[in-house]
């Protein structure tokens, strides 16, 4: 599992499709930060998942995600 930078190892990362735009991230199922690839996850390029969705005109809830894979593997 890979965890989150930003949770002192609580949080898990958590590869998931927001169903809506057919869009994999990355999210932490702690703080809820995102991730739009599966490269370096650090502060430099993640994002808030509420803001993301609400940019793409969509609720921020997990019912908005599918297929969440809580132990995906990085290659």
């Amino acid at each position: 599992m890979i965890y989150c930078p930003f949770c002192d190892g609580q949080g898990v990362i958590c590869k998931a499709e927001i169903k809506a735009l057919g869009r994999i991230i990355y999210i932490c199922d702690e703080c809820d930060t995102i991730w739009l690839d599966g490269g370096q996850m650090n502060e430099e390029n993640c994002e808030r998942f509420d803001d993301f969705m609400n940019q793409n005109g969509l609720q921020p809830e997990w019912t908005e995600l599918s297929d969440i894979e809580r132990g995906w593997q990085k290659y």
